[in-house]
């Protein structure tokens, strides 16, 4: 069984690290296969020759200046997929448990007995770097089961300039053992089957704000069920001060004919178009309505309102992981 693992960097020191943990924690090295895009200098970029699996790595190079937000640069990664049996996207900056590989797999057709479309997700662990050193890093696991449930504060937010779809998601820790029903979905831990690629491609058009909670929509009204595991085996470096990010790129941004924020800013109206279902190919599936997510959730996008139930997912994580949805 083949892991196609997707990983977009932007002059990320930490990208070298979260390719070489990935493959040395996996039970089965000879069965992972890297697509990376790497947006960085030449001086900055990936040294292929020092990693004696670099056969399993598909790696694109692209100068900062060309660079037009993560999920342009997530399509990119999902081009350089073949034959693989699963996908696995995750971010530049991770680190993992022993034999994560067989974990993942293994909870994947625990779910697939009971769903035809499981997708396994959550916020992953903490790392830090100790004293500031990105040399030292220490894993900070969280007690419990890691759902995701929509945030108050960073959702519907008035803005004058365009119509803001944007539900921000937060971690939430249930207790518990088994799986349980999700309705938010993480870009930096995000496995399923490779055939999601080619039904729910990534939208390139997007930047950066409107990613998770678009991709969620899209995969749900495609009939995929999302789900969230008790035993994460992954961290996530969740602060930006060690590295170089794309809205703060100055020199990169000297030689853009389109800046950040334009990009920025198309993006945010794009989003709107997405969930009212104006898109295409990278728009709402047909086996699910945008209705029906909205009474299942509680997200309510034609009113901008988050009801109680969407910020507690409660009626949702109770719901036994072998259980049918009924929206």
């Amino acid at each position: 069984m083949k892991i196609f693992i997707s990983i977009a960097g932007y002059r990320d020191p930490l990208l070298y690290n979260s390719i070489v943990e990935a493959y040395s924690n996996a039970k089965n090295k000879d069965s992972l296969v890297f697509g990376v895009v790497d947006q960085s200098y030449p001086w900055e970029s990936l040294d292929l020759n020092s990693l004696s699996f670099s056969n399993q790595i598909r790696y694109v190079r692209i100068d900062p200046y060309y660079a037009r937000g993560v999920c342009w640069a997530r399509n990119v990664a999902q081009s350089l997929s073949s034959d693989e049996n699963f996908f696995f996207q995750i971010d530049s900056h991770m680190l993992f448990d022993p034999n994560w590989d067989e974990l993942l797999i293994d909870y994947y057709y625990k779910l697939k007995q009971f769903h035809p479309k499981p997708i396994i997700t959550a916020y992953p662990h903490n790392f830090q770097a100790v004293d500031g050193n990105i040399l030292n890093l220490k894993k900070e696991r969280y007690e419990g089961l890691l759902t995701m449930v929509a945030d108050k504060d960073n959702s519907f937010i008035q803005n004058d300039t365009y119509e803001n779809f944007y539900v921000g998601a937060i971690p939430h820790v249930i207790t518990g053992t088994n799986p349980v029903h999700g309705y938010m979905v993480s870009a930096n831990f995000f496995f399923s089957a490779k055939e999601l690629i080619e039904e729910v491609p990534y939208d390139p058009f997007l930047f950066f704000s409107g990613e998770e909670h678009s991709l969620a929509l899209r995969c749900w009204s495609h009939g995929y069920n999302i789900f969230h595991i008790p035993e994460v085996p992954v961290y996530h470096y969740y602060g930006r001060d060690y590295r170089q990010t794309i809205w703060g790129d100055n020199k990169a941004e000297e030689k853009k004919t389109v800046k950040w924020w334009e990009l920025d800013l198309q993006s945010k109206r794009r989003l709107g178009d997405i969930v009212m279902g104006k898109i295409g190919t990278y728009g709402l599936g047909t086996e699910r309505t945008l209705l029906q997510y909205i009474n299942w959730t509680g997200i309510d996008y034609f009113s901008k309102t988050l009801h109680t139930k969407a910020m507690s997912g409660e009626h949702i994580f109770s719901i036994d992981y072998r259980e049918p949805l009924e929206v």
